[in-house]
């Protein structure tokens, strides 16, 4: 114990050997005085004063004294009946009428018949519970024949004396003493342990940027550097004074403090500046309440959201687009907006379906920034885009040494990045089967394994995926698990093609033309409303994808003739002329099929629609409804070249 005294007062000359040497052995550092009742508190005290010692060891009577006038702690040395026991052996040899005066307790420890007993003598037992009752019983004794009185007490023992009388002390055995000393050492110990952890409490409160306060049992016990400079008062001035005293004497702790309940960001304005408080009750001990206050500037959290927004920015994982973002006014597409908000709201996962072109991550996007998890990350995947040993180290990550030409350190996967918000699974039909099963165990067990890891990740994400395949046919067609699909299809969103809400056409293209030739460009277009009405008479099978190309075109080429509108018919000639808008609309294209196995019928269809759209993969996979990689796929496995 390093550095830490005890201090010991001493009953009588022998306890003092005793405790020497026991010190000694021990190796512990004291401070030995003599001293009774008053002048033992005379002693203490003055050891308290000047910080010498952290701890006390003192007799059962002295003990009982110095707890009710010091604050260190104070260990009591107690007799036992063995000590009892072996006083009375010695008074024997003193004379055989025996007196013990001890001092009352209650209940009384001693069994003073046993004792008796165990020594072979018998003695008369006084007990007394003050000096007053001591000098009656004294005088009792003196009426008595008594050859020699056994005093449990040092006073006792010293009034014997001053009376004449031949006396005994109980003596402490060396096992108690001992017993004192190593209690007093582990006392020592969890006394420095909990110094060491209030020193860190309180260098932790000092270097906060909130501002902290507590109080327990109606006093203020935390008041930290940002509360001294939020209040204007000083911790010094507050600590140990009780709340209501203080709430009377500031108007500032009394905002903050409150009515003392619970309440978690609440806004609360000094002067003009806002600040966010958060208040908690809290349980010390059994009966004891505390009451926790913290409190921030509102701007400085702004700020801190600013910059993590920025972060997730720079790193591409924000949703940019919001339901505001989303053009048209129709029943259809307003239906589609008012179920995507309810589903917002919830922590579901939802499968979004449609044509490809309808505008599908447009509203994983937004439900993402409409749902408590706006400020997390959002991170999108189309699944159709990667390689699949590829795609699985992309979602899942990996670790060092998962493979040839893994980076160093490995590398986070998009669904660890995604913690805390959304990711967006595009083109979920194209995931292969082996993908599919640990897709199904992140969804499940809320865990990620690297690839080549040897550990989990715990995960907390929203799944919302989209899809332009039926995958109802492809569960049937043993290319997608129903496990799998059931847990991404808790909630279902459908996006209406634009052909079923042709009245959002001219605000659709609209925008398009304004956001992209300028604010002006209706205007300087000389746009009417036979043009837009011309818009509404195309299918538009590539949906908004295909009007936004559409107007794209249209400002990049610029108008011939603002009054005729050239350049405008031309285009949009084009697309209904060309062969993909005639098969979209089966304009007298037809395909004749025999009927087969299925891949003998699906040659057939990719055969025959080769030659009908003579024209790119992508043009061949829109009319025909798959994704490209599908196309791409099914028309190596039949060995089809695409005609040109």
């Amino acid at each position: 114990m390093s550095g830490q005294k005890i201090g010991i007062i001493s009953p009588y000359p022998e306890f003092s050997d005793v405790a020497k040497q026991l010190a000694r052995e021990m190796k512990l550092d004291v401070i030995i005085r003599h001293g009774l009742l008053g002048k033992a508190v005379d002693i203490v005290q003055e050891w308290e004063r000047k910080g010498k010692v952290e701890i006390v060891i003192a007799r059962g009577e002295t003990a009982a004294t110095l707890k009710k006038h010091v604050t260190i702690p104070v260990v009591a040395v107690e007799i036992t009946s063995f000590d009892i026991a072996e006083a009375i052996c010695r008074a024997k040899s003193v004379g055989t009428e025996i007196a013990l005066l001890d001092y009352e307790r209650l209940p009384q420890r001693f069994d003073y018949d046993r004792i008796a007993g165990i020594v072979g003598a018998e003695f008369k037992t006084f007990l007394y519970r003050d000096e007053e009752q001591l000098d009656e019983i004294l005088q009792q004794v003196s009426r008595q024949k008594i050859d020699v009185v056994v005093c449990t007490g040092v006073f006792a023992f010293k009034k014997t004396g001053e009376r004449g009388f031949r006396s005994v002390l109980v003596h402490n055995s060396r096992e108690f003493i001992y017993d004192a000393m190593k209690k007093a050492c582990d006392i020592l110990r969890v006394r420095l342990r909990d110094l060491r952890l209030c020193r860190s409490l309180q260098t932790i409160l000092n270097n906060a940027y909130d501002g902290v306060l507590a109080a327990e049992k109606g006093e203020v016990t935390i008041f930290n550097p940002v509360a001294e400079k939020t209040t204007g008062m000083r911790a010094a001035d507050v600590i140990g004074r009780p709340v209501v005293e203080v709430c009377r004497i500031n108007a500032t702790f009394r905002a903050l403090y409150g009515d003392g309940k619970d309440v978690t960001g609440q806004i609360l304005y000094l002067g003009d500046l806002p600040l966010v408080v958060s208040r908690v009750n809290v349980m010390l001990g059994r009966n004891h309440q505390g009451v926790i206050v913290t409190f921030q500037a509102a701007e400085k959290i702004r700020r801190m959201e600013a910059k993590i927004r920025q972060e997730l920015n720079n790193k591409g994982l924000v949703a940019k687009f919001r339901f505001s973002d989303i053009i048209g006014r129709s029943i259809m597409i307003q239906e589609t907006i008012r179920e995507a908000r309810q589903y917002a709201r919830s922590d579901a996962a939802v499968l979004i379906t449609g044509e490809s072109g309808t505008g599908k991550e447009l509203f994983a996007q937004s439900m993402h920034n409409e749902s408590n998890r706006r400020e997390g990350p959002f991170v999108a995947v189309n699944c159709a885009a990667l390689p699949e040993n590829l795609l699985e180290s992309e979602l899942f990550g990996y670790d060092e040494g998962a493979f040839t030409g893994a980076r160093k350190g490995g590398k986070q996967g998009l669904f660890t990045l995604a913690h805390g918000g959304t990711i967006f699974l595009d083109e979920i039909g194209e995931l292969s089967l082996n993908l599919q099963a640990k897709l199904l165990r992140v969804l499940q067990e809320k865990v990620v394994m690297p690839v080549g890891g040897q550990k989990v990740m715990p995960v907390d994400v929203r799944v919302i995926s989209a899809t332009n395949q039926d995958l109802t046919a492809a569960i049937n067609e043993g290319r997608f698990r129903a496990d799998l699909y059931f847990r991404l299809n808790v909630l279902n969103l459908h996006v209406p093609p634009l052909r079923e809400r042709l009245e959002d056409v001219p605000e659709l293209f609209r925008y398009f033309l304004e956001r992209l030739g300028g604010p002006d460009s209706m205007k300087s277009f000389n746009i009417n409303d036979d043009l837009l009405e011309a818009l509404k008479n195309y299918m538009w099978p590539g949906n908004v994808r295909e009007l936004e190309g559409f107007v794209e075109r249209y400002v990049a080429l610029g108008e011939e003739n603002i009054n005729t509108h050239v350049t405008f018919y031309k285009l949009l000639q084009k697309l209904t002329s060309g062969a993909a808008g005639e098969v979209a609309r089966n304009n007298g294209n037809q395909l004749t099929i025999e009927l087969g196995s299925l891949p003998y019928m699906e040659k057939q269809i990719l055969t025959q629609a080769s030659k009908l759209i003579r024209g790119s993969r992508n043009e061949m996979a829109k009319v025909l409804g798959i994704s490209r990689t599908t196309l791409w796929k099914k028309l190596k496995e039949l060995n089809i070249e695409v005609t040109k």
